[in-house]
């Protein structure tokens, strides 16, 4: 791959990891207004059952996206630092290169589509 092509994957891996601290304030929010502060005050609480498993639910899903923002925002810099070491773009499992068609939707990918799929 050549240094055009790199510098291109690098630039989309930071603004996807800028794209997702955004996304991830939002979800902090989300998840700030579903779990009040405990204080004591009873003001707050929600005594029907229909809010109550509304705001569980809003809990448990933006508990999943962060689980994903983390996850996602890991293989992001573990792709920024195959790039400084001059291993992006090949497969961590098989060593071969991974297609740069793959690369364009999945920059962060680590594996090529028959190791992904070995994978999973």
């Amino acid at each position: 791959m050549n240094k055009r092509d790199m510098h291109k994957f690098e630039q989309a891996l930071l603004a996807e990891k800028q794209r997702i601290l955004k996304q991830g304030r939002v979800t902090d929010e989300v998840m700030d207004s579903a779990c009040p502060d405990v204080t004591g005050d009873l003001s707050t609480h929600r005594t029907h059952t229909a809010d109550q498993g509304t705001e569980n639910y809003q809990r448990e899903m933006a508990s999943r996206f962060k689980t994903i923002e983390t996850d996602t925002l890991r293989q992001i810099e573990d792709a920024l630092k195959r790039i400084a070491d001059g291993t992006y773009g090949i497969c961590v499992s098989c060593g071969r290169v991974v297609p740069k068609a793959r690369l364009e939707v999945v920059p962060h990918a680590r594996l090529c589509m028959k190791c992904l799929e070995k994978h999973r």
